[in-house]
């Protein structure tokens, strides 16, 4: 039966183009003091559990495998962690970002394996709830299904943004709309300032999110810094300058973006 487990020995770099950085230096690990969301909604019982399951996973390492056993859900407290799928020749799509605050829902539809990889994209607390321990949790706090339906419908909005610029969207448009997501997102949780924020992933990552490679990442973000909407220095530090030029770019409204990809927990 899998388990959660924790890999020391992943290495951490990043190689920028050169409008970024021309050295392969370790990702810088950013503080984040953002207060969760079963905080704020003053969730029974399940702060307590995060506390006392929570177990911290440096950069790089595999928090489930695909295909192994996984627990109901996965409470993410502090750090970044991707969702991925590999194919055999290794080329990987980075289905999702989970940031402080959210959960992991990804059980197959056996209930027992997971559909993904989860991985920690930096140092990460994260606590593995079992399927009978969040039914009592449920039974015991209704609200806490509503918080679960809600980030959900959070997650499958994002993931149907991004899938249909995928398929349908330039390089341009994918990360336009990549930068605008991670922004909205970070503001939420009040780890960013205004329209400047910071995003620990390589260009590696950036393109496995946006399914673009390395290349036509960083030549989209060069041609984005030269039109003056955006500046990306110091290893992905990302300033907004047009935030307007930005979602006409990717193609969206913006209120109505924020509306579907930030949880509704107005009624909790």
């Amino acid at each position: 039966m899998g388990t959660l487990r924790m890999d020391a020995n992943h290495p951490e770099g990043i190689l920028m183009c050169a409008a970024i950085s021309k050295t392969v230096i370790p990702m810088p690990i950013r503080p984040v003091d953002v207060q969760p969301i079963w905080h704020r909604l003053s969730v029974g019982g399940l702060p307590a559990v995060i506390q006392k399951k929570a177990r911290s996973f440096s950069a790089g390492s595999p928090i489930v495998h695909e295909g192994d056993a996984i627990p109901a859900v996965i409470c993410v407290e502090s750090g970044w962690v991707g969702l991925s799928k590999s194919l055999d020749d290794g080329e990987t799509q980075l289905v999702d970002l989970i940031l402080p605050g959210e959960f992991i829902f990804a059980l197959c539809a056996d209930r027992f394996t997971s559909a993904l990889q989860v991985e920690a994209i930096t140092q990460s607390l994260v606590a593995a709830i079992s399927e009978a321990q969040w039914k009592r949790l449920v039974g015991g706090t209704p609200e806490l299904e509503d918080l679960q339906q809600a980030l959900s419908g959070a997650s499958r909005a994002r993931m149907a943004e991004r899938m249909l610029r995928l398929g349908r969207g330039s390089a341009e448009v994918r990360i336009a709309y990549a930068l605008l997501e991670l922004c909205i997102r970070l503001r939420a949780i009040r780890d960013t300032a205004d329209d400047v924020f910071h995003i620990p992933l390589t260009q590696q990552q950036l393109g496995e999110f946006t399914g673009l490679s390395s290349v036509h990442v960083c030549r989209t973000l060069r041609r984005l810094e030269r039109n003056g909407i955006v500046d990306v220095e110091d290893h992905m530090d990302v300033r907004l300058h047009s935030v307007s030029r930005l979602a006409e770019i990717a193609n969206v409204d913006l209120e109505h973006l924020r509306e579907q990809i930030l949880p509704d927990t107005d009624a909790s």
